[in-house]
């Protein structure tokens, strides 16, 4: 005969077990607490292999944009922030970018609220990023806010930058 806690840890499991599988894995650790902001969302993503969040959206006109969570945090007096971001270009060397573009770009930085355009990476794998820094402990309304603002940015001035859809 079972008894109550048995009961109870053999209905979580298989409630646990039957439950839909929106996720592809990655082999590093992830924030958990992400992973249960995007499973109450419905979205699909992909976890990578350093443990961050794969989010691919539609645009629509065919388009597509990937967006990053990392689930690296980091502590800015005593608030946890993470990063939130979208590529809209790549270059192998730093001239790849015009100077004129560049300008634009920071221009571009002083009406944006929230976010900003940053170059990130090395001589050889260089990405013009839309990058936010939100709340590591917001809710799941904010997140989803970020993420489509970091999608929608990027994917404009991908389209604007190379009229391609690469990113």
């Amino acid at each position: 005969m079972m008894t109550g806690i048995k009961k109870y840890l053999l209905v979580c499991a298989i409630g646990f077990i039957s439950l839909p599988t929106f996720a592809q894995m990655g082999g590093a650790d992830y924030d958990n607490r992400v992973k249960a902001k995007l499973d109450e969302w419905g979205v699909k993503y992909e976890i990578s292999e350093k443990g961050n969040f794969k989010l691919v959206f539609d645009m629509g006109e065919n388009r597509t944009q990937l967006v990053i969570i990392n689930s690296n945090t980091y502590d800015y007096n005593n608030i946890e922030v993470r990063e939130i971001y979208s590529t809209a270009a790549k270059g192998n060397k730093s001239g790849d970018f015009a100077h004129s573009d560049l300008f634009t770009l920071l221009r571009d930085n002083a009406d944006k609220k929230i976010g900003a355009w940053q170059i990130d990476g090395t001589e050889g794998t260089y990405r013009l990023n839309f990058s936010l820094r939100a709340s590591a402990v917001s809710g799941l309304e904010n997140l989803k806010s970020m993420v489509q603002l970091a999608a929608k940015v990027a994917d404009a001035k991908e389209k604007l930058l190379s009229k391609g859809d690469e990113f």
